[in-house]
């Protein structure tokens, strides 16, 4: 018995809509490695400062595109979070991830013990 191999074609629409679908999907899950990245880095640097991070999160404000010191087009992603300096009020703060480098982790002022 001689088996025969199939050989499967894609139409150039097939690709088409096959990127489509992948898209989001990479998006999704590039957005979630980035916001455990961005989250270890910002309660780490909220330990140095003598802040606590709260909720143990951040969250994504603002997603664009924007070119890098070697002139290639990254994703800019700019998250929010919150943390605590004596434990009764909340304080802001800004980290901005460009490709894989957070560019700025800005704390608004708050009141030390």
């Amino acid at each position: 018995m001689i088996a025969t191999a199939t050989l499967m074609y894609y139409s150039l629409g097939d690709l088409f809509w096959i990127s489509l679908l992948a898209l989001p999907a990479w998006y999704f899950w590039a957005g979630m490695a980035a916001k455990d990245r961005v989250r270890r880095i910002v309660k780490d640097h909220c330990a140095k400062t003598g802040v606590q991070l709260l909720d143990d999160t951040v969250m994504l404000n603002r997603t664009r595109l924007k070119r890098d010191r070697r002139g290639h087009v990254r994703l800019q992603r700019q998250y929010e979070f919150e943390f605590t300096s004596t434990g009764e009020r909340r304080y802001s703060g800004i980290a901005v991830l460009h490709g894989q480098r957070i560019t700025q982790i800005q704390l608004s002022p708050f009141h030390m013990e």
